[in-house]
């Protein structure tokens, strides 16, 4: 996993998580599937490089999935856990570089 993460993104992450708003990251596609799969879904296909959402499983809402995801899951899996049990969202963007963006939207608080 590759996110792109320094003291300034430390900063901004606190802020996010505290008062909502917006974020982006730049993660690699295995973070978003280890398969890497849903680049040929074809109902993703078409907005691949203009923005598509995969949210997760309402499985996200257990306590036990909460939990495991924390102890066991990459910091990417815990971010997007964090994003959505908040009501907010993750809209991927593939670049030229073969990464993704990753925007986290969450209401500000």
């Amino acid at each position: 996993m590759t996110i792109t993460y320094s003291d300034g993104k430390k900063q901004e992450w606190e802020n996010f998580k505290k008062n909502g708003g917006s974020i982006t990251f730049e993660i690699d596609p295995e973070d978003i599937s280890s398969t890497k799969d849903f680049e040929t879904n074809p109902s993703i296909q078409p907005r691949i490089t203009t923005g598509f959402e995969l949210p997760p499983t309402s499985l996200i809402d257990m306590p036990e999935l909460q939990a495991l995801i924390q102890v066991y899951g990459s910091r990417w899996d815990y971010i997007v856990c964090m994003v959505y049990l908040s009501g907010g969202k993750v809209v991927y963007k593939k670049k030229p570089n073969g990464k993704y963006e990753a925007i986290c939207n969450i209401s500000a608080a």
